[in-house]
């Protein structure tokens, strides 16, 4: 029923299954790499893809709000190792179709704009001319950034 296949030479066979093995690690890295395109907002794809602060304004509003200016504009370091509370922040952006794991060690812009219906405050991390996270959070101190969007989402 069952034929046993005998290799007779064993280097060979080694180098084709390490060939095998880094081609699946570079495809599963690639893969990784890639950030998403768009995310869906209230049933819409909304492009991450920015070239101006005027996109990034008409993204937000995308999201339901409408933003005054920006307030603050920093080159940041997105932090190699992280504790809880990047931990969770991390949480909170995969849940809008974000994920800044693949930008650790990276250098990103964070913008800080106000909005004109609250007190509240948007944060947008750009890297590669595209938004890798947003949040909403009232400037006093102690509160917790949320969504900017609901999470309804899939990354393309």
């Amino acid at each position: 029923m069952f034929h046993a296949v005998r290799i007779k030479n064993w280097k060979l066979t080694l180098i084709a299954v390490g060939c095998f093995l880094i081609l699946l690690t570079v495809c599963l890295l690639m893969l990784r790499a890639a950030p998403p395109e768009t995310v869906e907002v209230e049933g819409e794809e909304v492009g991450l893809k920015i070239s101006s602060d005027e996109d990034i304004e008409a993204f937000i509003a995308r999201c339901g709000h409408t933003a005054e200016g920006c307030v603050s504009d920093d080159e940041i370091t997105v932090p190699k190792n992280w504790n809880d509370v990047y931990t969770a922040y991390n949480d909170l952006q995969k849940q809008q179709g974000f994920d800044l794991r693949r930008y650790k060690g990276k250098p990103a812009r964070k913008l800080v704009y106000a909005l004109t219906d609250s007190n509240d405050q948007v944060t947008v991390l750009i890297a590669d001319d595209r938004i890798i996270a947003a949040d909403i959070c009232s400037p006093q101190q102690g509160s917790d950034p949320q969504p900017l969007f609901q999470p309804n989402h899939t990354p393309s």
